[in-house]
């Protein structure tokens, strides 16, 4: 064995680095909660600052973030998962695509209420 590798049935794995292997369980869970919850919380810190008649950022601000905030916190929350060392790790990559999905798609069907309820007359 060569000593950054280990071999599984014949190949070579990469060991994880050892700063990752040092972090906390529970600390590594709560990032990945706040990553996981962050386009939740994206949607939410924009109907406060119209609640609250602040000026609105342009509008492709908002689309570009609206569409890369879930993206991003995909692929954080995947990486996560994956430099784990959870058995499981396709079982919880595919809970973490599939709830994050679903979070993604209860954000898309208030935004269709609230722009139908917004156009609707009166």
């Amino acid at each position: 064995m060569r000593t950054g590798d280990d071999t599984i049935r014949g190949r070579a794995v990469r060991r994880l680095p050892q700063h990752l292997l040092s972090v906390p369980v529970w600390l590594r869970v709560a990032v990945w909660l706040a990553v996981f919850l962050s386009p939740t919380g994206y949607f939410l810190l924009l109907m406060m600052l119209n609640s609250l008649q602040v000026p609105a950022p342009p509008e492709s601000l908002v689309v570009a973030l609206f569409c890369l905030v879930p993206v991003v916190a995909l692929l954080v929350c995947g990486t996560m998962v994956w430099l784990s060392r959870v058995r499981w790790k396709v079982g919880w990559l595919v809970l973490t695509v599939l709830a994050m999905s679903f979070q993604v798609g209860i954000l898309l069907v208030i935004i269709v209420i609230a722009v139908t309820a917004a156009i609707a007359p009166v």
